[in-house]
């Protein structure tokens, strides 16, 4: 779709959302199962699937919707409501289908090829990574970490440099892809929060892996990437500066929301143990609800009206101005601060039984904490650089 207002859009995505709304109950139930398994279930998946909540920025012509960009922000805050790590599939792993279709068609017939249900993961932090060039592709070895969903994807981007780039046609660094055959899964998520993600590590040893699905980092970052053809969604063709980690926001707004919820729903009626009062008829307790209510309110409303703003400007064939992306990164990193500090706040008037790992506002907060270190929101990264500039010094350059 281009040139959609607000209105249109969200009116295009209104059945989507029904569908979201159907899944919260279970999700709910089933989110403390998932932090126990380290993974969300394969039920879920299916249930995930079914309702073609992994396809928003799948290709058409591969039985995906082609929804206005925008969507994933409402999605992961609705799911991660019930269950944050299903929403961190359904929106940052389901996100991968726009960076996949950066790729040479010839990549994206490979991955989408044998069906509709496809997820693709990304693993990002590299160790002891070998890659050399040969003839018509790359042999890879090495190790990746961070690979949320890995235990239900069929393929992953990842990225390395070549032993002798700039020698033998590989210009620096790359990405690339790769299907789960070419790797093995070593379970290392022992982690605070985000558990059911199920990030683990992948291991590659010596994968061959074909010229056309490799792409420089620089084409990948830039304007017009081989898979961008013209009448595509735009974030498949401008510049991804500005639009990457943006699929974060919505599931942690949404898990503020799930905590404050979670919050209300524990404090509205229970004494306090060694006072005998109503725990709900404290001040504290009410001034404290009261700030953090406002404060993840705020951040929904600067986040969507962000996330519009990109859209918008993405269908106009335009990207962000470097300012704007300072801004919008420094107002993601605060305003991420802020959701974390609205759940500390209540969670530290609940006494003894708030330290629990079953107390639902416990792993909210867990879960936030966990998913506020992601460099896209990292505060110090967000906010230090948009200090320089105000101050007239010159901030390093980055593609996010």
């Amino acid at each position: 779709m281009t040139n959609t207002s607000v209105a249109e859009a969200e009116a295009a995505w209104k059945p989507v959302l029904d569908r979201v709304r159907s899944l919260i109950d279970p999700l709910k139930a089933q989110a403390g199962t998932a932090e126990k398994d380290r993974r969300i279930s394969p039920n879920i998946m299916q249930s995930l699937y079914r309702e073609g909540l992994l396809r928003h920025f799948q290709p058409r012509r591969h039985g995906g919707d082609n929804l206005p960009w925008g969507i994933q922000f409402d999605i992961g805050r609705l799911l991660a409501q019930a269950c944050p790590s299903t929403a961190w599939i359904a929106t940052v792993v389901a996100a991968n289908n726009c960076y996949a279709c950066r790729f040479p068609q010839a990549a994206q017939d490979e991955v989408y090829g044998s069906g509709h249900d496809v997820l693709v993961a990304n693993a990002s932090v590299q160790q002891g990574v070998r890659i050399a060039a040969e003839k018509g592709g790359l042999r890879v070895s090495g190790r990746w970490r961070f690979a949320s969903g890995i235990d239900h994807a069929q393929w992953v981007i990842v990225s390395g440099t070549p032993e002798d780039a700039g020698n033998s046609g590989s210009d620096g660094p790359l990405f690339f892809l790769l299907p789960d055959r070419d790797y093995t899964i070593e379970d290392t998520w022992f982690v605070s929060g985000m558990r059911g993600t199920g990030s683990k590590d992948i291991v590659v040893e010596g994968a061959w892996v074909p010229a056309h699905r490799t792409l420089p980092m620089a084409t990948f970052w830039g304007p017009a990437p081989p898979g961008g053809r013209t009448g595509d969604p735009f974030i498949w063709r401008l510049p991804l500066a500005g639009y990457f980690g943006t699929s974060l926001l919505g599931p942690l707004v949404g898990m503020a929301e799930g905590g404050l919820q979670a919050y209300m729903e524990a404090t509205g009626t229970p004494v306090g143990v060694m006072t005998g009062e109503c725990v709900a008829q404290h001040p504290a307790v009410q001034l404290r609800l009261a700030e953090s209510l406002a404060e993840v309110s705020t951040a929904r409303r600067v986040l969507r009206a962000q996330i519009h703003e990109l859209r918008e400007a993405g269908e106009k064939g335009i990207g962000p101005s470097p300012d704007r992306i300072r801004a919008m990164t420094r107002d993601r990193a605060f305003l991420t601060r802020m959701c974390q500090n609205a759940l500390e706040r209540v969670a530290s008037t609940m006494g003894a039984m708030g330290i629990f790992d079953g107390n639902p506002v416990q792993r909210y907060v867990r879960d936030l904490n966990a998913a506020a270190t992601q460099i896209a929101v990292n505060y110090d990264r967000g906010m230090i650089p948009f200090g320089q500039w105000a101050l007239g010094l010159s901030p390093p350059t980055s593609p996010i």
